[in-house]
């Protein structure tokens, strides 16, 4: 019984070892990038013990070490998604190391709440994205259904970490880091008695509002250089706002260029077309969202990626059908020799993660897929069809 209480624990990570792997990486990214983070941690004076929930904006690849570092005091428990599991040596940092508690993502997952409340239950301070996941461009998602229902249930002091420039460092379309600035600054949200007293909605609109965040307007001004400015940025622009004509973008040179019609526009290393209808990159994917009709339907054939038994992502574990309309998400197919059969109301389904150009993700019976069309660059499209629509539906704004 003893044991299986053990087993059971989440514990806190080392304090030598989180602050030698912090440091180090705060380091890295100062001496061989040239991204400096500067910290404000004036809004955790009152987090002194107990259990706390920290919440943070997620639209970069580097918020974990702006938050990990800003709470560093604390030895924070991050609740994390379940896909960085797919590489072993990630997998026993995170567990053996980091005492994250994993999440299937925009999947029933009873075991994360459990493990949410035991860190609480031993005091710990828990990092928490209410999100979901990380959006492709420098701006928030809403948050996701449930965050203010699990604020309730939990009743401990809420806090926020908010990183500007972080997604502008490490756009999640481009590939690598750039130079430039990252402040980051803290705040107390919610107190018990606050939360006491608050109906469900009124939580929910203060995360909401405390969560937000457009990191091309809070850094606007920042210089952020890098060799090629543009690099990835077809994977997530796709439409061209002078023509119409979709996929036929091309980034390359610190420029976006139609191929259709011959349009081009430079991008500056503060994040700033040169000309056409948009200025910033948020403006012309959003505008992109506005422009999909409800009514689309997907429907083509895929690869499906699936972790393997030796616990890889083998991106071509199998192949099937994607069908997607604004009511429905099935995919069906083989997977490791297996048949799937996936099918999702978008009400219920409510989102999905994704790697421009490359895929997006479901939770089959439990199990992580990567669905993989044809044309990579129609990820971004399949991924904004479902949150136009679920956003819609929930009666909130996308931007």
């Amino acid at each position: 019984m003893d044991r299986k209480r053990r087993k059971k624990k989440i514990g806190r990570p080392n304090r030598i070892i989180y602050y030698l792997g912090f440091g180090i990486l705060l380091l890295y990214f100062r001496l061989f990038v040239g991204t400096k983070f500067r910290f404000d941690r004036s809004g955790l004076s009152e987090l002194k013990s107990g259990p706390a929930l920290i919440i943070s904006p997620h639209i970069s690849g580097i918020d974990h070490i702006s938050v990990g570092w800003a709470c560093r005091k604390y030895l924070p428990t991050f609740v994390l998604s379940e896909h960085l599991f797919a590489k072993p040596y990630l997998k026993f940092i995170l567990t053996k190391l980091g005492h994250v508690i994993p999440k299937k993502m925009f999947y029933p997952d009873a075991g994360t709440i459990m493990g949410i409340m035991r860190a609480k239950n031993e005091g710990n301070a828990i990092v928490l994205f209410p999100e979901g996941r990380m959006n492709a461009v420098a701006h928030t998602y809403p948050i996701t259904q449930g965050t203010a229902e699990l604020v309730k249930r939990l009743n401990i002091p809420v806090y926020c970490v908010k990183a500007t420039g972080a997604a502008l460092a490490d756009p999640k379309w481009y590939k690598g880091f750039r130079k430039g600035l990252v402040t980051v600054e803290t705040s107390k949200i919610l107190s018990e008695e606050e939360i006491s007293s608050l109906e469900i909605s009124e939580i929910d609109k203060i995360l909401s509002e405390a969560v937000f965040h457009d990191d091309e307007i809070s850094a606007s001004g920042r210089r952020y250089p890098a060799k090629d400015t543009v690099k990835g940025l077809d994977g997530v622009l796709y439409k061209c706002p002078e023509c119409g004509e979709e996929f036929n973008l091309r980034a390359e040179s610190c420029k976006v260029k139609c191929l259709s019609c011959g349009f081009e526009t430079e991008l500056s290393d503060s994040y700033r077309f040169s000309s056409g209808k948009f200025d910033t990159i948020n403006g012309w994917f959003y505008w992109q969202i506005d422009c999909l009709d409800e009514d689309l339907v997907f429907d083509e054939d895929i690869q499906i990626g699936a972790v393997g038994k030796d616990g890889k992502m083998d991106l071509e574990a199998g192949r099937g059908h994607v069908r997607l309309d604004k009511e429905k998400l099935t995919v069906t197919g083989e997977v490791f020799g297996e048949e799937i059969d996936y099918s999702s109301e978008l009400t219920v389904l409510g989102g999905t993660p994704y790697t421009p150009n490359k895929e997006f993700d479901i939770y089959c019976k439990g199990k992580l897929l990567y669905i993989q069309p044809p044309n990579k660059k129609s990820v971004v499209k399949y991924v904004t069809f479902i949150d136009k629509i679920c956003a819609e539906k929930r009666g909130v704004r996308l931007y």
